[in-house]
């Protein structure tokens, strides 16, 4: 009974132990490729097997395993994190001869898919990382290899050489199952002697660029004060021109005030002489007008001394000069207080009769006034016979 028990343990653990051979646990961040070894189809499975348990016969299954995560290899001395496999400086030859040591890494990962293909390509175990870092080395050296030393201090430069070298890289691993993330440049080492040739050039290189920065400036300064200069000359040229400008065109002005009192003075000179032409010849038609007169008055005068007028003139002149207080008259009779008989005793004649009026039909103003000459110039030639006489 003894006996039965222990051989049942013994079958019990051989099939623990039989199964447990018999089937192969894929990690999550693996990738499992098959192989078998004899039989119909025997070789390596064209398909990958991803994360769980899977049949592994033995003697007549064999698995590999590679990392389906992000891996990196480190171009360097020494290593940096665990994740990184130092592999050695990458060592590059400039395209004028000198050497260059550059720290760099490749990250990348296999393919998806594509690890049955990696191993068929590559082989077993770590040989992929073979691969990568002798195509990284290929493609820096032939995209670096064109640079030539003090090229390699210039950013510019050596960010396009490194994009290349990354494009050509990704390129290659692509058909060897693996898929470049990036290649990334860390340093750049020269030969220290070389290193201090190129510290000085660059010094030198630096001094010059200062003293043409230094150049440029007292040129910008010189153009600026030329610039000044100019500009003042014709601020200047620009207030004397408007100076000249105002002087014309005040002098102008004033000429044309002059011009317009002159005008005025003379308009009002020719105004005044006008009005003293125009008060003379109304002086002198009135005193025509009065001499006239005069004349008119004196021919009259003279006619009417020429008949009993004149006598009956004398007689007043005579009753005038006589002195009443000294006068006896008569008692009798009452003719000496008769006026009339007064008048014909002192010498006066008889009154002759009342003329008939004299009526005229009326007349236009011009005929009137050239009938007043007529009568002035009537007026004037009796005057002139009766002082003839």
């Amino acid at each position: 009974m003894k006996l039965k028990r222990i051989l049942a343990l013994i079958i019990i653990v051989a099939a623990v132990l039989l199964v447990r051979a018999s089937i192969i646990r894929i990690g999550p961040d693996e990738i499992g490729v098959r192989t078998i070894n004899f039989g119909s189809g025997h070789g390596i499975v064209q398909e990958d097997y991803g994360p769980g348990y899977h049949r592994n016969v033995w003697l007549l299954d064999t698995w590999n395993r590679y990392p389906s995560s992000v891996q990196r290899l480190r171009f360097s001395k020494d290593a940096l994190g665990s994740l990184a496999r130092p592999v050695g400086e990458l060592q590059l030859t400039s395209a004028d001869g000198d050497r260059v040591s550059m720290t760099a890494e490749a990250v990348y990962r296999i393919s998806d898919g594509a690890g049955h293909f990696v191993l068929q390509d590559s082989g077993a175990g770590k040989r992929y990382e073979d691969v990568v870092r002798n195509l990284a080395q290929d493609a820096a050296r032939v995209l670096f290899g064109r640079l030539r030393t003090e090229a390699f201090y210039n950013e510019a430069n050596r960010e396009s050489a490194r994009q290349e070298a990354a494009a050509l890289l990704r390129e290659r691993l692509k058909h060897r199952g693996i898929d470049l993330v990036d290649l990334l440049v860390e340093t750049i080492e020269f030969d220290p002697n070389y290193e201090n040739l190129i510290k000085q050039k660059k010094i030198a290189d630096q001094q010059v660029e200062l003293q043409k920065a230094k150049a440029r400036a007292a040129a910008e300064t010189g153009k600026v004060n030329t610039i000044k200069a100019e500009t003042t000359v014709k601020v200047q040229k620009v207030e004397k021109e408007t100076e000249a400008k105002v002087t014309q065109l005040r002098t102008e002005t004033d000429l044309q005030v002059a011009a317009l009192i002159n005008e005025a003075n003379k308009y009002a000179t020719q105004r005044g002489a006008d009005g003293t032409l125009y008060d003379n010849q109304k002086k002198a038609e009135g005193q025509r007008l009065v001499k006239f007169a005069q004349a008119e008055g004196t021919q009259r005068l003279n006619a009417a001394m020429i008949g009993e007028g004149g006598r009956n003139l004398v007689a007043l002149e005579a009753a005038k000069a006589l002195n009443l207080a000294d006068v006896t008259f008569p008692s009798y009779g009452y003719d000496w207080f008769n006026p009339y008989q007064m008048a014909l005793r002192l010498g006066g004649g008889e009154a002759p009769p009342a003329p008939a009026p004299d009526v005229h039909p009326p007349v236009a103003p011009g005929e009137r006034l050239g009938a007043a000459h007529s009568n002035h110039d009537d007026a004037a030639t009796l005057a002139q016979d009766g002082t003839n006489h």
